[in-house]
Parts: C-alpha cells; structure tokens; sequence
C-alpha cells in the first residue's frame, strides 16, 4: 500500500497536476480540467523585497571586488525597499484573491462532475470572489451537453450547501440549455419581519399536503399594526371545491392562527376557482339575545329570530317571492326549541300574520293558546288530523278563488301552520289506525292525515299557507314516501344542539355540518343564511307568553317586559275561504271556552286551574322515531293481544331501501318475545315508534 504525502497532495492541490498525468488505476490519460493550474508569483516578489530590506547587512559581508559590484548592486536596491515592499504586499494579497477563486471554481468543477457527470468547459468566478461566500459563477458546459432536472436540484443543492453558509444570502441557479451555461447569482435575504402568526400559517401549510403552492400574504392590518387578515393563494384542486374540505381547512387554519388580541374569532372566505381563500375577523356570537322589542327588519313578511355573525339578523321569509317558504325546527327537548317557535309566532303576530297549530306533547306551544293571532291551537290526535284535513280544504278553496278571481297568489292572506313533534303526531295517526273502536279506524282513514300533509309541504305555497315543522331529528320519512320534493319546500332549517353524521347530511346535505355546536350555550344551532348556506347563530330568547298565574310568576321583571313588548296593538285577522277550516276553528274555541270555563279539557294545561304541582308534573308523553331509525338492542314500544303496549327489545333490524334513489321501502325488525321466541315485525316506509322513556321537561 503506498504511502500517502502531504506535501505532494498539497502541491497538486495548488499548482494541479501535471499535464498528461494519466490515472493512478485505469492508466487512461486524465481528462483536461476546465480550472487550469494554479500560477503564483508572490515568493518573486517577496524575495526581491526581502532583499531590499537586507541590503546593508549582504553589503557588509562582501570581502572582494568581484563581490563589491554585486554589494554596489544590493546598495542601490535598498533605495527601493519600500515599493518593492508594498509590490509584494498587493501582489499577496491579489495572488490570495485569485486562490480563493480557484478553490471555488475547483469546487464548482467537482460539483458539476459528481451531479450531472459533465466535465465544465470553463468555469468563471467574479472577481473578487468574495472570501466568506461565492459571489456569482458562469459555467459553460460542452455543446449540447443534457442535465436532468433532478440532476440539476442536485448540483443547486450542492451549490447552497456548500456556498451558502453565512445565512445572509441565497443562491439561484439557472441553467439556459439553449446557451450551454449554468449561471450562479447571490442575491441577500431579506430579513425575515413577519408575525409569529403569519410565519405559523405559511410554515403549517408549505409542510403539508392541502395545497399546491401556497402563499400567504397580509391583508389587513388594524391601528396598532397587529395583523387582521391574510389571503392565501393556491393552485384550484377538485379538493378546494369541497365543503368537507374547506370545513376541516378552517378548522385548522383558525387553530394555526390562534385566539386574536381583539377578542374576535376567525373566519374565511373562499374562492376555489380563483385559487385563494380570505382569512378574517370576525366579531364572537352572543352569548345570549333577548327578543328585541323594536321590528329588527321593516319588512313585513320577513320573521327574523336569532343573530349571526357581524350581528347579522336571520329571518325566515314568508313572502310569496320566498324561494324558503317553510320552515323546519330540528332540536332536542332543551335544545331550544320551544323558544325559537315563541319568537317565530311572536313575530308573525305583531306583523300582522295569523297561525293555528298541533302540540301533541301538550307543551311545546304552551301558552300561545289565546295569544293575538292564534287562531287554535289542537293537542288531540282526531282533532290533529281533523285540522290537517281542514288547512287542506283551505289550500284547495285558496287555489280556486285565485283561478275564479283572476289574482296574483301574493294578494292572499298568510296564515302559519304550526306541526310540533310531527313523529309523535304521526305514531299517533297510526295507532288510531289500528285502533279497536271501528268508527275512529274509518274517520283516520277518511280524513287520510299524512296524505293531506304530504300535499300540503308541497302545494301550501301558492296557497299563502306557511308551514312550521318541529322535529326531533330530520328524517326523510317525515315527509311521506308520496311528497316527491317536501323536504326541499323547507328551505328555512335551523338545527340545534348536536346532529348525527346522518342528521347533518339530510339536514344540510353535509356530514360536518351542525355537529361541533357548543351546546353549553342555551341557544346556539345553526341555520339558513340568506344566502341559502348554512352559518352558526345565536337564537333569541322569547319568555313564555302565558299569562296564567303559575308560569306568568315565574318570569322576572325583564322577561314580563319583553312578553307586554311583543305583544302586538291590534290583533291580525282570520280570512278563510273555507267552511272546513273556518268551522273547525269555531269548533276548536268554543272547545277551549269550555275547557276554561268547566276545567273538563283533558289535554290543554293553559286552560285549566291546575293545582300548585302542575310545574313539577313530568311529560307522560313518550318520544317517537321512525322505524328505520331503530338500532339493535333498542327498547320500543309494542301493541300486545289486547292492544295495549308494552316495552320490548329489538334484536335484528332490516331497512330495505330503493336501490335507485336509496329512500326506505319497508323496515323488519325481529323481537324478542321471550325464551328462543323471536316476532318478526313489518313497517312501512313511513311508520314511527313509540319509545317507553319520555322526555324530561326542561324549564328555561
């Protein structure tokens, strides 16, 4: 093995080697460098000025005349000692300079060779070079010379990694093909002046995979310089287009950007098919609305009834112009509500709209019964059904006077419809179906209430007539397998509390919709905007209206000044254009009359003397779901032998579903009867069932 020798290898490095050299393991002649061999002429110069310092001393030591013209010599040097000491000063330092770039255009040479395997032609460094860094570089390759540009990453990196080690600066690297040149320029780095916020947002999503070049840049600034609003731009991908995907993106971006000095939360704007999205403030929700006493919208026929972003008011419009004419309630019990139907009717009353409605629980509109503007309101299931058919005639007398009178369908009269708790109302209907006495199976067969319904979500509109649906959950089934497009008449949705992924999709066409709500907040849900998506809102609160002693006591002073507010100087009219809905309601008050006059009304507990404990009595009457919403090991409720119910356990259940548009045709379940005894039962599409555990009343 050979030795190796410093001061060979040193002397190769500096002077390169020697013109055809051939390698030390193939044989093969060495291929001509582009960086010729290093050429130094300093030691001449120090050398001549070193003897110009040591004249006299050299002059001294002459001991004969051949040597005293050379003394003579080195005498008159030594009158220019001093130039040619600065001659050898500058040419040091001018011959370190040129070492230095030939180190770097070494370097360049080598990187060149080891990334693109190409030997440089030439290889030029500016002048100076620059001792800390490389200041700029041309280097021109051989004709038609081919680089790869995953080659050229390589050699670019190499290139930063190696000159860039100050931090000051960058490098750019360019290579024109058509020229045969690779240029290297240093540009310096601008000072980095961005906010902790800004530097988190650009830094999350350069790193990540959500966007394809994403920028961000500040937008808007307040008073005090602290940043308000950023634009980040991107490359449009079917992604960007996605509500799903931009929910998640905001998610993450208003987590990136953190809780801002103001107090304001983060909002965004977007806008896939220019490839940018707006980052802003916007001011928090309300923690808690009163029903404002003031009309909040001039415009009579826009009900409003909670607050949004900004402070913007929602309402339902009940116009005939409305592309949203009805309006559809989703919330548990204690979600709510309750209050958002006090200040929808509230509203419509002091605008001078009528409405009647169905309360099946007995609860839910408590207290409206004899409000201004109510014309009715029914909590039996025969009367329910009875009024479903009569707002039915209604809806048909309606239709023919504007085809007999030749007038635009805006000229009728509104009248608001009220359907609390429809499933309940509904498994209601059915059990009456079923029933043992033969005449009340016959008159819910005759009156057909969930035929009537199906008709009315569809044709109400025309007709004046507004519909007011509370729901527990936004099953398709509500609407009745013959209602073609029902559930798309309810262009008005309010959701509150949390929805199942399932909920979300059918009531916002949107599995992450109304899922995060913050339910510690009384109120909180989320609804149609105006512009027909769905934003969060902070609901108003509206007291109950009842002015009987034992829930009138019970407001304080604020609240019965909100109820004596609402309340609207003239009462608005009843018009009908048919008997059956006019005698119904005739019917209807002169029961409830009796009802507070004799206290024999089994139902409406705002017309009778209760006792003191009336407060305190819970909601007897059970939830119900529709059958398809049933679950395995669930507990419902089933007629036995003698038509009485009695709580049974679910053990397999079977939904059998259209294979083109997905809708429920028919529900199995399998019941466990007893001991290795299994009941087979069948539901129709639009069937309910009875749950054996009631709802909690829940007191505002």
């Amino acid at each position: 093995m050979a030795q190796r020798d410093p001061l060979k290898k040193f002397l190769v490095e500096l002077f390169g080697p020697a013109p055809g050299t051939r390698n030390g393991r193939t044989g093969q002649p060495t291929p001509e460098p582009a960086v010729g061999t290093y050429r130094t002429f300093a030691p001449v110069a120090v050398a001549a000025a070193a003897l110009a310092f040591y004249a006299p001393q050299l002059a001294d030591t002459a001991i004969t005349d051949s040597v005293d013209q050379a003394g003579q010599f080195i005498t008159t040097v030594h009158g220019y000692r001093w130039p040619l000491g600065a001659l050898a000063a500058g040419w040091s330092v001018l011959d370190i300079v040129r070492w230095r770039g030939h180190r770097q255009r070494l370097a360049l040479e080598a990187q060149l060779r080891q990334t693109t395997r190409h030997l440089p032609v030439k290889v030029t460094v500016a002048f100076p070079p620059g001792i800390g860094a490389l200041r700029s570089a041309k280097i021109r390759l051989p004709r038609g010379a081919i680089i790869r540009p995953k080659e050229m990453d390589e050699f670019t990196t190499a290139v930063r990694g190696a000159a860039a080690r100050t931090g000051t600066h960058t490098y750019t690297v360019r290579h024109h093909a058509h020229r045969d040149l690779i240029l290297i320029t240093r540009t310096p780095i601008e000072p980095d002046t961005r906010s902790p916020r800004h530097k988190a947002l650009q830094t999350a999503l350069s790193a990540g995979t959500i966007f394809k070049e994403p920028n961000v840049t500040v937008h808007s600034c307040d008073e005090d310089g602290i940043e308000t609003g950023y634009k980040i731009t991107f490359t449009p991908s079917l992604n960007s287009g996605a509500r799903g995907f931009q929910a998640k993106v905001d998610e993450a971006l208003a987590a990136l950007a953190g809780d801002h000095e103001s107090g304001r939360t983060w909002a965004t704007a977007w806008t896939p098919a220019e490839g940018y999205l707006m980052m802003y403030l916007r001011a928090p929700l309300p923690t808690r609305v009163d029903h404002p006493l003031a009309l909040v919208d001039e415009n009579l026929r826009h009900l409003p009834y909670a607050t949004g972003a900004a402070n913007l008011s929602l309402y339902w419009d009940v116009s005939t112009k409305s592309n949203k004419p009805h309006c559809l309630i989703v919330g548990p019990t204690g979600g709510g509500k309750t209050s958002v139907i006090r200040t929808l009717l509230t509203e419509a009353s002091r605008r001078g709209i009528p409405f009647l409605g169905v309360d099946p629980k007995m609860i839910e509109l408590d207290g409206l019964e004899g409000y201004p503007g109510c014309a009715a309101i029914v909590y039996d299931a025969v009367r329910s059904a009875m009024l479903v058919r009569a707002l039915h005639a209604e809806m048909m007398a309606r239709n023919h006077y504007v085809h007999v009178k030749k007038i635009e369908p805006s000229q009728l009269p509104l009248l608001i419809a009220v359907l609390d708790e429809f499933f309940i109302l509904s498994g209601k209907w059915q059990r009456l179906a079923k029933d043992e006495d033969e005449e009340i199976r016959a008159q819910v067969k005759q009156l057909d209430p969930l035929g009537a319904w199906a008709d009315l979500a569809v044709l109400a509109r025309s007709a004046g007539i507004r519909l007011l649906l509370g729901v527990q959950r936004p099953d398709a089934s509500l609407f009745g397998s013959s209602s073609g497009n029902a559930r798309d008449n309810f262009g008005t949705r309010i959701s509150l509390g949390n929805l199942s992924q399932d909920g979300a999709l059918m009531m916002w066409g949107d599995a992450h919709v109304g899922r995060e709500v913050d339910t510690s907040i009384p109120g909180r849900g989320v609804v149609t905007a105006l512009d027909g998506s769905p934003v969060d809102a902070q609901m108003w609160w509206t007291p109950n209206v009842d002015p009987h002693p034992n829930k009138w006591n019970q407001l304080s002073d604020e609240e019965k000044a909100i109820v004596h507010g609402l309340a609207p100087i003239e009462s608005p009219t009843f018009e009908f254009f048919s008997t059956e809905l006019r005698k119904f309601v005739e019917a209807e008050r002169a029961l409830a009359k009796r009802a507070r006059e004799f206290g024999d009304a089994p139902e409406p507990s705002v017309l009778t003397d209760f006792s003191t404990d009336h407060d305190t009595v819970d909601d007897e009457v059970a939830d119900a779901i529709p059958a398809s919403a049933v679950t395995e090991g669930m507990v419902i409720l089933l007629d036995d032998d003698n038509g009485h119910p009695v709580p049974v356990t679910v053990d397999t259940v079977a939904v059998v579903r259209d294979k083109d548009t997905g809708d429920v045709l028919e529900t199995v379940m399998s019941i466990n009867a007893g001991e290795r005894v299994k009941t087979t039962v069948h539901f129709d599409a639009t069937e309910v069932v009875m749950l054996p555990e009631p709802d909690t009343v829940l007191t505002a």
